[in-house]
């Protein structure tokens, strides 16, 4: 569970742990910076009553090192980031790979693809830039206010009131302003797009039932409201932040530090003047900083949740094939209130073809899941070859069970790229054989994106024959086939099962396949599924 205290989701942390000392060091070099520019601003001051040549040189010292820490800190920064970007990176592929398919689902492609890509380099902005904005912001000011008062005493803090209200806009009220109007923003756009949407791609039937007038009228009225809320946010959070920015711009403390040190001393001018500019000019990234921590916090919340989804059981067992094939006992899934199977036993024995028909909505598709290991059962158990799927690790479970489910995409990449994702080692000549018997004629070196819907359940079906695994469990594997294709398919699923001993299990909607199985098993909506005779 987050804390509300946390500076951002403690789910990240385990990524960062090993980049925290690393960072810890960047902090503490940014630091020292901004501490060596303060110290050269002292001595500039000083050399205004006593120059000399010593002063000069510990002046350019003192830059110098400045420089050089805020390189190393800047360096240190940007290398531990990279490590924990790639942490986390890994981190979220990893559980993603392990998520229930039902929770799976809930994440969209464009969802997955903000979490690793735009979400991880947010995170990248707020870790590799915070150290400095840790100096910048607090040590450095804090230093600079210390050295105000012992040079030119309580009365040259009057130069920082431009600054001090700034920083208090920036800090509490245009986030609040900013925040209102995004959200009003966000949703008048939602209203447009929807407006478009209603027209555009709707304007056949639209004109068909007398209404296009009033899409129209609604897309005028988003519109009209857009601009609207535009022009209010210029006057109450443009304006204001620009107000702010002129505030922290050097015209506004230098006119305050004239008129409080015009009366003093040449030297207390100058520390009047240089230091209020080193107290401005750290707030003059305040803006960008509180925006990089703003969106980082965001996305590490985001991240979190991921994170937290809980993962399917994995255990530590090594998989061994006893020859006793697939036993389920007992099988039910329950997701929120709705229950996809409820007390389902099935036996899919080595050496055979088992056949699963049903309604559409049946549960049979949640069936290969189990099978297969990417759900875990709210009750009853699975084994595999005398093994049981829970105790299974990762790798054990890919030599366990394959499953070739319905109308998944392949990888935007060629066709035997494709098929090494399951035989990394496979030879060419393999791959093309694999081709054959499943029926598909393409060029190993062919795009994915250029095959047809039928060419491309065929690619997935191609992985079977490549695969180690004992049982194979295939959804629909013959849907976008022609009559005589699916036959001749059916035929080589025939031989992984008969000639090579795998169990096969099938879930089809054509009874003259069916009727071929070695075994069939029929399912019904919410009933448990009841098994067939054996051929």
């Amino acid at each position: 569970m987050t804390t509300t205290h946390a500076f951002f989701d403690p789910r990240v942390h385990p990524a960062l742990r090993d980049s925290i000392p690393a960072l810890t060091l960047a902090v503490i070099g940014a630091t020292l910076s901004g501490v060596a520019g303060l110290a050269a601003t002292w001595g500039v001051v000083s050399m205004i009553d006593d120059p000399s040549p010593g002063t000069a040189a510990a002046v350019c010292a003192a830059l110098l090192l400045a420089a050089a820490l805020a390189a190393a800190a800047s360096w240190l920064a940007h290398a531990a980031e990279a490590k924990f970007e790639a942490r986390l990176r890994r981190e979220i592929a990893a559980h993603t790979l392990r998520l229930p398919a039902t929770r799976l689902t809930t994440f969209t492609t464009d969802r997955l693809r903000r979490l690793v890509a735009d979400d991880v380099s947010a995170l990248h902005h707020m870790i590799a830039h915070l150290p400095a904005e840790v100096a910048t912001m607090i040590v450095v000011p804090i230093c600079a206010v210390a050295l105000l008062l012992a040079l030119a005493g309580p009365l040259a803090l009057l130069a920082l009131i431009p600054g001090v209200i700034a920083a208090i806009a920036y800090l509490a009220v245009l986030p609040k302003l900013s925040a209102k109007h995004g959200e009003e923003r966000g949703r008048v756009m939602g209203e447009i797009t929807t407006a478009v949407d209603d027209y555009a791609r709707g304007i056949h039937i639209f004109r068909s039932f007398g209404t296009a007038s009033g899409a129209l009228a609604d897309y005028t009225n988003a519109t009209h409201r857009f601009t609207s809320g535009m022009v209010a946010w210029v006057k109450r959070v443009a304006t204001p932040a620009a107000v702010a920015v002129a505030l922290l711009q050097a015209v506004a403390s230098y006119a305050i530090a004239y008129a409080v040190g015009a009366s003093e001393d040449t030297a207390t001018l100058a520390a009047i003047l240089l230091l209020g500019l080193a107290l401005v000019t750290p707030a003059l990234r305040l803006g960008h900083g509180l925006d990089y921590v703003t969106s980082g916090r965001a996305a590490a919340t985001r991240i979190g949740e991921l994170l937290a989804e809980p993962l399917l059981p994995r255990g530590n067992a090594a998989f061994t094939d006893d020859g006793s094939g697939v036993i389920a006992a007992g099988l039910s899934l329950t997701v929120g209130d709705r229950q996809l199977l409820a007390d389902a036993t099935l036996r899919a024995p080595a050496g055979a073809i088992t056949a699963i028909t049903g309604p559409s909505g049946a549960g049979k598709s949640t069936i290969l899941r189990l099978l297969a290991g990417l759900e875990t059962p709210t009750t009853g158990t699975v084994s595999i070859g005398g093994s049981d799927l829970a105790a299974l690790t990762e790798d054990a479970l890919a030599g366990a069970a394959f499953l070739i489910p319905q109308a998944v995409p392949p990888l935007s990449a060629t066709v035997l790229d494709n098929l090494r994702l399951v035989a990394p080692l496979a030879t060419p000549a393999d791959c093309a054989a694999a081709l054959e018997r499943a029926q598909l004629d393409a060029p190993l070196s062919a795009a994915s994106r250029t095959l047809s819907g039928g060419e491309r359940q065929r690619l997935a079906i191609a992985r079977a024959f490549l695969s180690p695994a004992s049982v194979i469990l295939a959804d629909e594997p013959t849907s976008a086939l022609d009559a005589t294709t699916a036959e001749r398919l059916w035929d080589e699923l025939e031989r992984l099962a008969h000639d090579e001993g795998r169990a096969v299990v099938v879930v089809t909607h054509d009874p003259r396949l069916a009727a071929r199985a070695d075994r069939r098993c029929a399912i019904a909506p919410a009933h448990p599924i009841t098994e067939g005779i054996a051929r």
